[in-house]
């Protein structure tokens, strides 16, 4: 596997099936999600090679991809790197509305002419190298009344995986107890797992998250809906924002949050 070494940072983008366009951008790198279970071949790098957890793509959605980079590369071919998706890039619009999660597109080819400009390279470039990690802009449950993100969470998924989940970082990660608590109360979270930072930094949170998700694996026998299948990708989101809140309040982290392009 090479990734792109001619730009200071480089972006996996997931991709998990058929039909859109992959952008011919340098510091895009596109890589075929849960490879080893496919039943056709996107004809670009899998992530069923190296070490890996392919297969088990289904409930860990673009994980796998997170996985398969962080065990097959080094801090010296990725002093920084990202994760996004086939559909979803981070964007920095020419007008940007404050607050504004995301824009939707329709049209591919005059998306990728509007969302690929120097302006996100340079916007990107220039926090990574101040120290910050970019995140997309988060999502806050402002309309719902008596509502929380454990709430959001149990009501929309399962008590059962919330709890293990607790559990296990409670265990493991005793001093992520307040971080986690504010999370749980709040109304506040960013969603995709979407994520640009340093290698370091990428380091220590996926040996937080893995640590945490192969514990909660050992009791949760993981749905077989549809909408539930990606059981592991839907607890990451809260613990990377658990992660991101403990960094912020201890190690002074600095995050630079950027709207996502959605291309439909």
């Amino acid at each position: 596997m090479t990734a792109s070494s001619n730009n200071s940072f480089t972006i996996f983008s997931a991709f998990f099936q058929q039909g859109f366009t992959i952008p011919a951008i340098p510091y895009i790198h596109p890589i075929q999600a849960g490879k080893a279970l496919a039943n056709f071949d996107l004809g670009i790098e899998g992530d069923n090679t190296g070490i890996n957890i392919s297969e088990w793509n289904p409930n860990f959605s673009e994980l796998t991809v997170a996985y398969y980079i962080w065990k097959n590369h080094t801090a010296q071919q990725l002093p920084f790197w990202g994760l996004c998706h086939y559909r979803r890039y981070f964007y920095s619009p020419a007008y940007s509305i404050p607050f504004k999660r995301e824009y939707i597109f329709k049209d591919h080819s005059k998306a990728f002419k509007k969302v690929f400009t120097d302006k996100p390279q340079k916007e990107i470039e220039t926090n990574l190298l101040a120290g910050k990690v970019i995140s997309p802009v988060p999502y806050k449950y402002i309309k719902l009344k008596k509502c929380s993100i454990k709430i959001q969470y149990i009501k929309d998924h399962d008590a059962e995986s919330w709890n293990l989940m607790e559990q296990a970082l409670l265990k493991l990660y005793p001093d992520y107890k307040d971080a986690f608590n504010q999370l749980s109360s709040g109304i506040t979270c960013s969603w995709y797992n979407m994520l640009i930072a340093s290698w370091g930094f990428w380091d220590g949170y996926l040996h937080f998250l893995f640590n945490i998700l192969l514990e909660v694996k050992k009791d949760l026998i993981p749905s077989k809906d549809a909408g539930q299948i990606r059981i592991f990708g839907n607890l990451s989101e809260r613990l990377l924002y658990t992660y991101l809140i403990h960094h912020k309040n201890h190690n002074n982290l600095e995050i630079h949050y950027m709207p996502l392009a959605k291309l439909m």
